[in-house]
């Protein structure tokens, strides 16, 4: 660990906020510019609101009392069928700067409640991007392997956020539920797993590896494989290998056509955020692919695939590498791989996936996480029945199978 908070995300602007605050809609661009000042998420930006279907989207600012624009966030609304009524979602957002929200949550919080209100929303929920806790890679990865995947959480943080205290007082206060990644309608992963990647050469990266992912870069350096990124030509190569590693891993693959769309909304060699897939290959043959998401400073690990063809190659801890290399070149601050699913054995095969993401150097970060505020009890709990029974209807479809990661 280094000595500063690993994070996705980061506090911004310290000029003072003269109150008192007002939400009111802005342009996609504009929602950019305040996101990329503030540290935001790419779940924030209008490309993640275009790969959305099925969900309105709404771009807001939050507004001081002398006019400038001091925040900015993402509603994805769903609205039930035949109603006005809407459930109103935003992931891993607002961007805000959180140190000072921290200290009065509700200048800040009750202006987008009294918006959601207002627009007939029944439940508000938010993706608090609050670094909550960190612990070292280390002994979380002897922790997991000894005692089961959650037991790390019983062990003393290397890192432990007095803000993010504060808030999720003032939150448990105020009604907010605390939610995990399996909740009604969507939900983001609460424990994350970061590279730091501030002041960093790719020596000390390279060195913050364990001893087995340094030797699997150099077994891949001495077979040939070579690493590429390409645009939304690369889906058909990727899909066909992610869902190869969902029948070796039991886990239910999602359809072409929903990266179809997110690689398309994200589809660009210009500008702040883009989206590429990276393919690792030995004379052509591509052996393992992922979707990566760059936004501002950090760089996002979301879906991956590989083969078990050639598998000596070492081909994912190449595509890995290059990725992180990629980022560090192109001044990102993080590395995110994304998170991991709670709710596994430690003898599961996905267990695996986490160990793997350890061992290229990431500690585990727990944010404050998601959290819901219900506004009117009848309508959300039809909103949650109705979406309980289209999970069970999925699930018969596709014969079950749990996610690999939280929910994307």
């Amino acid at each position: 660990m280094t000595e500063q908070t690993t994070a996705p995300v980061s506090t911004a602007s310290q000029v003072p906020v003269t109150g008192p605050l007002t939400v009111r809609e802005i342009t996609g661009d504009e929602a950019v510019e305040t996101l990329l000042e503030l540290g935001g998420s790419f779940l924030q930006t209008p490309a993640w609101g275009r790969a959305k279907a099925g969900w309105r989207r709404t771009h807001l600012g939050w507004f001081d009392a002398t006019g400038r624009r001091v925040g900015a966030g993402l509603v994805l609304s769903r609205t039930i069928p035949r109603l006005s009524r809407s459930y109103a979602y935003l992931p891993e957002g607002p961007g805000l700067p959180w140190d000072v929200v921290a200290a009065d949550p509700a200048v800040w919080i009750d202006p987008l409640v009294a918006w959601a209100k207002a627009h007939k929303a029944f439940a508000l929920r938010l993706g608090y991007p609050v670094v909550s806790r960190v612990w070292d890679r280390e002994p979380v990865k002897k922790q997991v392997v000894d005692n089961g995947l959650l037991s790390f959480t019983t062990l003393p943080p290397a890192v432990d956020n007095p803000t993010a205290r504060a808030l999720e007082g003032w939150l448990d206060r105020n009604g907010w539920l605390s939610l995990g990644a399996d909740g009604v309608a969507v939900g983001q992963p609460r424990l994350l797993c970061i590279v730091d990647l501030r002041g960093r050469t790719e020596a000390e990266l390279l060195k913050g590896m364990n001893q087995q992912w340094r030797r699997n870069v150099k077994k891949a350096e001495k077979a040939g494989v070579q690493v590429r990124a390409v645009g939304p030509e690369g889906l058909d190569t990727f899909h066909a290998l992610y869902v190869e590693s969902a029948h070796r891993d039991n886990f239910m693959p999602r359809p072409k056509a929903y990266f179809d769309v997110m690689a398309r909304s994200f589809a660009t060699d210009e500008g702040p955020v883009s989206a590429r897939f990276y393919e690792a290959h030995v004379d052509g043959d591509v052996l393992a692919s992922a979707l990566m998401i760059r936004f501002g400073r950090t760089f996002s690990y979301l879906y991956g695939g590989s083969t078990e063809r050639n598998r000596d190659a070492r081909a994912s801890n190449a595509l890995q590498w290059q990725a992180m290399r990629d980022a560090a070149a192109a001044g990102c601050e993080a590395y995110d791989f994304r998170g991991f699913n709670t709710s596994l054995g430690a003898t599961s095969p996905l267990t695996g996936l986490l160990l793997f993401k350890l061992g290229a150097g990431a500690d585990v970060v727990e944010m404050v996480g998601e959290r819901e505020l219900v506004i009117s009890r009848f309508w959300h709990f039809a909103f949650a029945k109705a979406m309980a029974a289209r999970i069970a209807i999925n699930k018969r479809r596709t014969g079950g199978g749990s996610a690999p990661e939280g929910d994307i």
